[in-house]
C-alpha cells in the first residue's frame, strides 16, 4: 500500500478555499490511515492562478504545510506523461499532473470535477466526487 491515499487537483484546492468540507474530511480521514494526500504542484499553481485574493493566497500555503499534505514536484520524469494526459482536457496540465500522479502511486483522484478527472485516468479508476 502506498503512502499516498489520494491526489487533490486543482478544483479541490479551490474547493477548500470556498469552504468545501468534504475535503477537509478527506483530508482527516487520510491522516488517521497513517497515509497522505498528494498535491501536485501543477495543480497547486492552477490553484493559486485562480485566487481572489492574498487571503486565499495565504490559506492555500497554509493548507500544504498540514502534516498530512504531501507537495509532489513536476520532475522530468513525469513531464512527458503529464502532457500526454492532459490532451483529454484541453492541455489542461494541472489535470495531467494529478492524473499522473494519481496512476504512479495507485491513489484515488479527489476532484469536483468528475468527468474531466474521468477522461484522463483509465476506467473505473476511484475518483471522489468532492462537490
Amino acid at each position: 500500500m502506498s503512502e499516498i491515499a489520494a491526489v487533490f487537483d486543482a478544483s479541490a484546492l479551490t474547493a477548500y478555499l470556498e469552504g468545501n468540507v468534504a475535503v477537509g474530511e478527506l483530508m482527516l480521514e487520510v491522516a488517521d490511515e497513517g497515509r497522505q494526500v498528494a498535491v501536485p504542484a501543477a495543480c497547486l499553481a492552477a490553484a493559486y492562478a485562480s485566487v481572489a485574493d492574498e487571503i486565499d493566497a495565504a490559506l492555500l500555503a497554509l493548507m500544504v504545510t498540514a502534516p498530512m499534505i504531501r507537495l509532489l514536484p513536476l520532475d522530468v520524469g513525469d513531464v512527458q506523461d503529464a502532457g500526454r494526459l492532459a490532451r483529454a482536457v484541453d492541455g489542461d496540465i494541472s489535470f495531467g499532473h494529478a492524473a499522473r500522479v494519481a496512476l504512479t502511486y495507485e491513489a484515488h483522484y479527489a476532484t469536483v470535477r468528475p468527468a474531466a478527472a474521468a477522461k484522463v485516468l483509465p476506467a473505473r479508476w476511484s475518483i471522489l466526487d468532492l462537490a
